[in-house]
């Protein structure tokens, strides 16, 4: 259901402070997050979990990796979802539980059957662009005069957050020059789940940087197979995401 490469997975030559131990049914680690698929009666569920500090991971350098904000980024996804399938007919995950223990935060939801759109044939891919950019336009019809993510945090796009100094108190005053509408945030290739057989969307998953932005913000990396940032070649708008950012601000 969903796709776990978006972070970085341990390997075999990375160095970490105590190895992240993986248990059965781990599918995937990144250097935030462990990710599960498990098998019961009821169907397959898919977990979604944040690091342990004593999991944290080191970097080349020897530095120890601190996740950002993960845990209120996965509180914000849950919200997110919630609000979503309240408010509008964009198909998302079902979220069977949610809940904090000893310093991590899990998510458990269904699995969404299909395939990454990244992985069907790239002449059923243009329908399935077509049926993206009119989720996301739906999406972009409902307004907020805050601008925000769901859990009391700003989750900005990554590409925008790795350009934000992490100290940055990032108040925002209300909507005018901008207006604010609902972002995904991250709505790649990965995070789309294709029937194989249809090609219709059957889910939209990774609601981790949604909330309310300018629309700016929501960039269309489905027309494409890669991450939610600028290819080569391709235009970087994040110095204008950055004045935007500026504009936006509580003055």
């Amino acid at each position: 259901m969903s796709n776990p490469g978006s972070g970085t997975e341990v390997s075999a030559t990375t160095p970490v402070r105590v190895k992240p131990k993986r248990e059965e049914g781990c599918i995937a680690i990144t250097h935030e997050k462990k990710y599960y698929e498990i098998d019961g009666a009821g169907g397959t569920v898919f977990v979604k979990r944040s690091l342990s500090r004593d999991e944290w991971l080191v970097n080349m350098k020897g530095e120890i990796v601190v996740p950002r904000i993960t845990m209120e980024r996965l509180r914000n996804k849950v919200a997110a979802i919630a609000f979503v399938r309240r408010n509008t007919q964009v198909p998302v995950p079902t979220v069977r539980a949610a809940f904090e223990d000893r310093g991590c935060y899990y998510i458990i939801m269904d699995t969404i059957p299909g395939v990454v759109m990244r992985d069907i044939p790239p002449e059923k891919k243009p329908a399935v662009v077509e049926e993206a950019a009119r989720y996301m336009a739906t999406l972009h019809e409902t307004k907020s005069d805050v601008m925000g993510g769901f859990a009391g945090v700003a989750c900005l796009p990554y590409r925008l957050d790795v350009a934000v100094p992490h100290d940055d108190p990032l108040e925002f005053g209300k909507a005018g020059l901008h207006e604010f509408v609902l972002c995904h945030n991250d709505l790649s290739q990965n995070n789309i789940i294709v029937d194989p057989e249809t090609f219709k969307i059957n889910g939209i998953i990774d609601w981790e940087y949604a909330g309310f932005y300018p629309r700016e913000f929501d960039g269309a990396f489905y027309n494409r197979p890669g991450p939610s940032t600028a290819l080569e070649g391709e235009e970087n708008d994040v110095r204008r995401l950055l004045e935007i950012l500026d504009e936006c601000r509580r003055k």
